[in-house]
């Protein structure tokens, strides 16, 4: 993920760095992969304030990621990376061969096209995901 520096115009642009969104290419999310959010703003069931500094900031969804992988063996095309406002990784719309749709964490230098796959027989390329007894010895990843 490459970062933008700002020119020292205030002390406080001096180190200033953010996330670029050069890898970015969806604007849009999936809409089946959307759930609400609530916000709570720091009250509890009765509406009293129970936690303080809680609140304010964008309306946000929430997106359904496949931590697991659950799909094996199927292999599935990148359709495109998109910005998530609920974590600072990239995440990756990908559709299996069935046609079913899920969200990955995006790893860095995965690009829309690419084809990547979880499971025994999955080859050890950047987006694929295997179990430890199935990688290979001496795997470095750049």
């Amino acid at each position: 993920m490459a970062l933008k520096s700002f020119r020292p115009l205030t002390p406080t642009l001096r180190f200033k760095s953010l996330p670029a969104f050069d890898e970015v290419t969806k604007t849009r999310p999936a809409k089946r992969l959307l759930e609400p959010k609530k916000k709570t703003g720091g009250r509890n069931h009765f509406g009293r304030l129970t936690s303080r500094h809680i609140g304010g900031g964008h309306k946000q969804h929430y997106r359904k990621v496949d931590f697991k992988r659950r799909k094996r063996g199927v292999e599935a095309e990148v359709l495109g990376i998109e910005y998530d406002p609920n974590r600072s990784a990239r995440i990756a719309l990908i559709k299996y061969s069935d046609g079913e749709l899920s969200y990955i964490l995006a790893p860095d230098g995965l690009r829309v096209g690419a084809r990547v796959m979880a499971g025994n027989e999955a080859a050890p390329d950047l987006g694929n995901a295997l179990p430890l007894c199935s990688a290979p010895i001496f795997t470095i990843s750049s």
